[in-house]
């Protein structure tokens, strides 16, 4: 049968713009600005979540938990500043500081003191797929992103551990490490940052388990400013272990479930979460779109070479 050159044409601009349009999502860690945590799966914790979350699972913990305290004055009474698309576990009160709980499940009785006026809202149809899709995408494409920085490592003695990073003209700095050469190093004292004026820092991590065993994190990584746009990405591993210690930066770990006692001074998205510590504002503040065509250049790339194919047929 005799497709007409234009149905043709249209199959391949439609393509054209679909690509487009994924590319532009693959790059985009918005939710890391907007939400403090953020899991596919179940998140359990029994302590405080300065922003606000998204629960693709279930809720659990019976222990008090307190959201959202850094949101007062901030969030409207009916902001949906908690949200959970499963159930939330029976147990103590849980404190909702400012805004309200948007819930897909059951409370199982749980009480819910909403300290900023907010409220209940049902939502059995509560989805948030396409919020978790996106944020794999744009994992999976960080992960490809060429290094361009480097780490001192010690080696045969105790020592700092330091990133040195090199940014791009666009301000971007990008760092690959093997996830054992520096959380499963007992040789590690510190985690050093020499930013040298880098706008954007993005440290690929790789392996599938992650398990930080010794050091802390020191100068640049404790700057608010500067953590705002770090992006820890454990785009293989299905476990993630921080123990005790601090973390710094966003972590964005799509297929893994991430323990952790300490604090986690950024946002979080991970398959699940299960902490005894704090998660702290501030959230991604960022645009990682260095090292890769903007999609309207990718657009024009493709239709000029579309024209070329129609001028010899």
């Amino acid at each position: 049968m005799h497709i007409p050159r234009i149905s043709r044409l249209g199959g391949i601009v439609a393509a054209l713009f679909s690509i487009s349009s994924s590319f532009a999502q693959a790059q985009n860690l918005s939710p890391l600005g907007s939400y403090s945590v953020i899991t596919s799966g179940d998140f359990f914790t029994t302590s405080d979540v300065e922003g606000s979350t998204i629960v693709g699972g279930n809720l659990t913990g019976s222990n008090s938990a307190n959201f959202a305290i850094h949101l007062q004055g901030a969030a409207a009474a009916d902001q949906k500043t908690l949200r959970v698309a499963g159930d939330i576990s029976g147990g103590n009160p849980i404190n909702l500081n400012a805004g309200s709980l948007e819930l897909g499940g059951s409370l199982n009785g749980r009480m819910v003191n909403y300290n900023g006026g907010g409220s209940l809202i049902s939502n059995p149809g509560l989805d948030f797929s396409s919020v978790f899709a996106q944020l794999d995408a744009t994992s999976s494409t960080l992960s490809t992103y060429q290094a361009n920085s480097t780490a001192s490592i010690p080696s045969g003695q105790p020592g700092p551990y330091v990133i040195t990073a090199n940014p791009d003209s666009e301000g971007l700095a990008v760092l690959l490490l093997d996830g054992s050469s520096l959380f499963g190093n007992h040789l590690v004292q510190q985690i050093d940052l020499a930013a040298n004026g880098a706008s954007e820092i993005l440290i690929n991590v790789s392996g599938t388990s992650v398990d930080w065993l010794s050091g802390n994190f020191v100068g640049a990584f404790t700057d608010p400013g500067q953590r705002r746009n770090i992006v820890w990405n454990f785009y293989e591993a299905t476990s993630v272990n921080l123990g005790a210690r601090n973390m710094m930066g966003q972590v964005l770990a799509p297929n893994a479930h991430v323990t952790s006692q300490g604090n986690i001074d950024g946002s979080i998205y991970a398959k699940s979460l299960s902490t005894t510590g704090e998660v702290h504002l501030p959230g991604y503040g960022g645009s990682f779109t260095s090292q890769v065509p903007e999609p309207g250049a990718m657009m024009l790339c493709a239709f000029g070479a579309l024209v070329l194919v129609v001028r010899r047929r």
